[in-house]
């Protein structure tokens, strides 16, 4: 073996034994955290998607309503190695500390290899890349998966052939079933491939767009499945996923602020956000929609948000510009800072203090790199692509750390590029152009390291309120107290922290505070349907039924799709004996949830009074075969189907 590859080989080993080494030790620091194995919003909804995958089942009807890709990965994970939460992440960190590998590769291929060891370095070493990879979340497979396909690229550009480009296509239809918008990206890389085979003369030659056809036809390949089990199980045409117009709304709406995930109206909780958003869709067309035509519903309504205040929507696009290259790294699930505390590792490679650390420091040296490859490195062009297109992908919906972390290995690489020529350059003593770049790159670094007003994540009132949801969760009601009081302190207007503890309250019986909690809920603008839903539970507990009745009653009139608030009110009917009405609240019940088993035995008893013997019988058996409550109630009812039956044959 040659000694330069002898020399690039070790590095890689050396650079991979780094990178994995800082992850497995930020791993081994993080078990112990509530959060470990107390999963929220996406992590957990891809956990519950995950296991429905493996048992077999469809985890919503019809058509997707998210990108598959990553809900497929973590079944596999599951299904090899156990339904863990340990070695689904040591397997992700495994990925990420290969993207790094990658980012080495990139580097030396584009520039050299002194910029590509140090890329590889900073990738090993930046604190938001590894908090990524050891959450349930997508972004450890968009980076791996565009990595990869950059280099394809770059690769098949050398010994171009029309398998190479299919194979490249097929790359990016992966990326692509893992999150949409890098389709924006590919008809980018469509253009550069024609212009990179154009004629002599400048003219569009047909080898390029048989190039191009066949990177099309590689992605065609790959995401076709998707939308073929869209069409057979939705009877609908949804590409990959029917999540996309509700999104672009969420982002681009009079009431948006350009990073927060909440739909005007609507609950905050994922299914609350999916349920809402189709409900609201079809209350204004007063007609029942397909989810292909909820999207271009949600898509008309952020247009015609466009053409009516056209100057609030680009000063929008501003701001999320804005945020989208400001160091501070903004959450839509928890607080970043707050939660690298859990991790010494974490804690020294993310913080904020002056500058905001590491994405405050890469982003103006990155910046700096571009300017500076213009005059040294045609091949960066592709990069650049990559980073402008992609930046504009997340733009145009709605900026948070999570969705631009894609970018950063390119960040990285170009960052990594203005290091190698500032050496280059004081070793070249060329001080001038040294003084000239490094003004460039402090001019750069003060705006993208300032405060912008109102996104700032000094309040730990949400982190607080997040920890206390995880220790609720794990029947820790304690701590979960101190979290949500602590919540509350640092933001007296969150609704969500009052709600928790008016629950935890009204477990302990401590009525009389419960409901004072969900009062101040209530006045801070809390989900109201949900509250007096609470109450109401609240009312019942204590006997007082009638009370209990109007707040069920306030709740439907507020969001009639609760199936536990039509039973409790089924419930209370009965006790008064309104059979009648009682009969049709359980109807309602299992309307919108039809595995609802309590419902089922409420019906058939009724309907045994009632004499109507098949229907009774029918329904007490959909309760036998789904109850998975005590077995002395199943008894009872198999012991009454008996005799139901034994006198039907009579």
């Amino acid at each position: 073996m040659r000694r330069p590859v002898r020399r690039q080989l070790l590095f890689i080993i050396a650079l991979f034994v780094l990178a994995f080494g800082v992850r497995l030790a930020y791993l081994l620091q993080i078990q112990d955290s509530p959060m470990f194995d107390t999963l929220t919003m996406c992590a957990e909804y891809h956990d519950q998607w995950a296991q429905t995958i493996l048992r077999g089942e469809d985890f919503s009807e019809g058509v997707f309503f998210r990108a598959p890709l990553y809900a497929y990965f973590l079944a596999f994970a599951y299904k090899t190695l156990g339904h863990g939460y340990l070695w689904s992440r040591l397997i992700q960190l495994f990925i990420g500390a290969v993207s790094c590998v990658l980012v080495y590769l990139l580097g030396k291929r584009v520039f050299n290899d002194r910029t590509g060891r140090i890329a590889g370095v900073v990738a090993a070493l930046y604190g938001i890349l590894i908090y990524f990879e050891g959450e349930l979340l997508i972004p450890v497979l968009l980076v791996f998966l565009d990595l990869l396909l950059i280099l394809a690229l770059f690769w098949t550009s050398d010994k171009p052939s029309y398998g190479r480009w299919a194979l490249c296509g097929g790359l990016l239809g992966l990326s692509a079933i893992a999150r949409p918008n890098i389709l924006l990206v590919g008809m980018a890389f469509i253009i550069w491939i024609v212009w990179r085979y154009r004629g002599n003369a400048g003219e569009i030659s047909s080898k390029s767009l048989l190039y191009a056809g066949s990177f099309a036809l590689g992605t065609v390949l790959i995401i076709s499945p998707v939308t073929l089990r869209n069409y057979l199980k939705g009877h609908d045409l949804v590409l990959i996923a029917s999540q996309g117009g509700m999104n672009f709304y969420i982002g681009n709406n009079p009431q948006s602020d350009g990073a927060s995930a909440v739909l005007p109206g609507a609950r905050s909780t994922w299914w609350g956000l999916y349920e809402d958003g189709k409900r609201f869709a079809e209350e204004e067309t007063n007609r029942s929609l397909k989810p292909s035509q909820i999207s271009r519903f949600w898509y008309a309504k952020a247009a015609k948000f466009l053409v009516k205040e056209p100057f609030h929507f680009l000063a929008l696009m501003a701001k999320k510009f804005a945020l989208f290259w400001n160091g501070n790294e903004l959450s839509n699930n928890r607080d970043l800072y707050f939660f690298a505390r859990s991790a010494p590792l974490l804690k020294l490679l993310v913080w904020r203090f002056v500058i905001y650390f590491p994405f405050g420091l890469i982003a103006p040296l990155a910046l700096v790199g571009i300017i500076l490859s213009h005059k040294n490195s045609k091949e960066a062009l592709l990069l650049e692509i990559f980073l402008v297109v992609y930046m504009l992908s997340v733009v145009l919906f709605f900026v948070t750390a999570r969705y631009r972390v894609p970018v950063i290995p390119v960040l990285i690489l170009f960052s990594a590029y203005a290091l190698d020529r500032f050496v280059y350059m004081i070793k070249r003593k060329k001080t001038s152009e040294l003084v000239k770049y490094l003004l460039v790159f402090l001019v750069i670094l003060i705006p993208v390291n300032l405060e912008i007003p109102g996104y700032s994540t000094a309040n730990p009132g949400q982190a607080h309120y997040a920890l206390g949801s995880v220790y609720s969760e794990k029947g820790d009601r304690v701590r979960a107290v101190e979290e949500f009081e602590k919540a509350i302190y640092y933001n007296p207007n969150l609704a969500e922290a009052y709600v928790n503890l008016g629950s935890i309250y009204g477990d302990q019986g401590r009525h009389e505070l419960a409901l004072e909690y969900y009062g101040k809920a209530l006045e801070k603008g809390a989900d109201s349907a949900f509250v007096h839903y609470n109450i109401g539970i609240e009312y019942q507990n204590q006997g007082l039924f009638d009370q209990a009745q109007e707040k069920y009653e306030l709740s439907l009139s507020l969001r009639d799709n609760n199936p536990k608030v039509h039973y409790l009110l089924g419930e209370i009917y009965l006790k008064k004996g309104m059979v009648q009405e009682a009969k049709g609240q359980y109807e309602k019940t299992l309307r919108d949830d039809p595995l609802y088993a309590l419902a089922f035995y409420r019906l058939g008893v009724i309907l045994h009074r009632m004499g109507k013997r098949d229907e009774a019988i029918r329904n007490l058996e959909q309760f036998v075969r789904l109850w998975d409550g005590e077995p002395e109630r199943i008894e009872k009812v198999v012991e009454l189907l008996e005799e139901m039956k034994e006198k039907g044959g009579k």
